[in-house]
């Protein structure tokens, strides 16, 4: 029997309408696609891309102002539903560092470069979740 596929958890700075947060939901309907459980985690919840989110991605919001702001809240969503990867654009990467730091995580964390095609977020995404304990 194959073993299940790890959760991954996508950190975003929001939901506006904007080249690098439209990648960020793209890549997690590709992973929903992929069978892949996922959070999509913001800091506020609302903005134009909240609509075009697939029922299936959880969608979580930190009910903060910022990214910068968002550390210990997403710390406390990374312990309580423990992603095997949390991702994130190298903008706001080191949120996602110090919050898997503070969570005591064992989640990988990856840094979504802005140059990088979906496949190759798709593929550092995977290669994080075999890593993964």
């Amino acid at each position: 029997m194959p073993s299940p596929l790890r959760r991954v958890a996508l950190f975003t700075p929001d939901l506006t309408d904007r080249a690098d947060r439209r990648a960020v939901v793209a890549l997690a309907h590709a992973l929903v696609q992929a069978g892949h459980p996922v959070d999509l985690v913001a800091p506020m919840g609302g903005g134009a891309l909240r609509a075009a989110l697939d029922p299936a991605i959880g969608q979580i919001d930190l009910a903060k102002r910022h990214a910068a702001t968002s550390p210990l809240a997403l710390a406390r969503c990374l312990a309580e539903r423990r992603p095997a990867v949390l991702a994130a654009p190298a903008s706001v990467f080191w949120v996602a560092r110090l919050a898997a730091r503070l969570a005591r995580s064992s989640a990988r964390t990856v840094a979504l470069a802005a140059e990088a095609t979906l496949d190759e977020h798709l593929a550092a995404i995977r290669a994080a979740a075999r890593q993964s304990g």
